[in-house]
């Protein structure tokens, strides 16, 4: 049988393949007044401290992201749903304002309610990480300190400054969680993340889970 070799060195192969390369993004977001709030900081930091992009994303907490071939999505989608099927709808509650050393400024989690979160992030990453091991080695990370980002990628004085000027002042928000959004967006061309799955927290039981399956 004649043999047939791929370049996978070709431009035009690297090309195709980078195409298909794309960032995915497992958040949870948050209620329309509690997304607007935010917002709203986030362009003041924008304006003010000349923070760009500050504004672009809109206000999620990252669970987990990925740089993956499209095609190898499917076992991650199916973790996502079943992680979410057998979660309880909760409360998030938002408190106060924090900041990383390395240049991003938040907006902080009470503990309880982010202890919960990372026991979330603790069984997906046990159901889909042998997976994503395998197929986005190098570019993914899951949530080990939930947050809502505020700007990221501040110089020192920029942090500072807007340290000095938000680190007294209050925020506190609380709204129910209700689903996990898987967000996509191509390497590539540059487009912002669109939703491209809903993963609905539903609270079943693993037996009930188990039995839903096998129908």
């Amino acid at each position: 049988m004649k043999s047939i070799h791929i370049n996978n060195n070709h431009p035009s192969t690297l090309t195709n393949i980078r195409h298909h390369m794309l960032e995915y993004l497992l958040i949870f977001s948050c209620d329309e007044v509690t997304k607007a709030h935010i917002a709203s900081v986030k362009q003041f930091f924008e304006r003010r401290y000349g923070c760009h992009y500050a504004a672009n994303l809109t206000p999620h907490l990252s669970l987990m992201q990925c740089v993956i071939h499209q095609s190898k999505m499917d076992r991650v989608i199916q973790g996502c749903r079943k992680i979410a099927q057998t979660t309880d709808p909760f409360a998030m509650e938002l408190s106060g304002f924090n900041k990383y050393e390395h240049g991003t400024m938040y907006i902080d989690v009470e503990d309880k309610v982010s202890q919960h979160i990372l026991g979330i992030v603790k069984k997906l990453k046990a159901d889909i990480d042998k997976h994503i091991q395998q197929w986005s080695p190098a570019e993914h990370e899951y949530c080990t300190d939930p947050h809502y980002t505020i700007a990221r990628n501040m110089n020192n004085k920029q942090l500072e400054q807007a340290w000095f000027e938000w680190k007294y002042q209050k925020f506190a928000a609380s709204f129910p969680v209700t689903e996990m959004q898987l967000l996509r967006r191509s390497l590539v061309k540059g487009d912002k993340f669109q939703i491209v799955e809903r993963f609905p927290l539903q609270g079943l039981t693993q037996a009930t889970f188990v039995q839903a399956a096998l129908f």
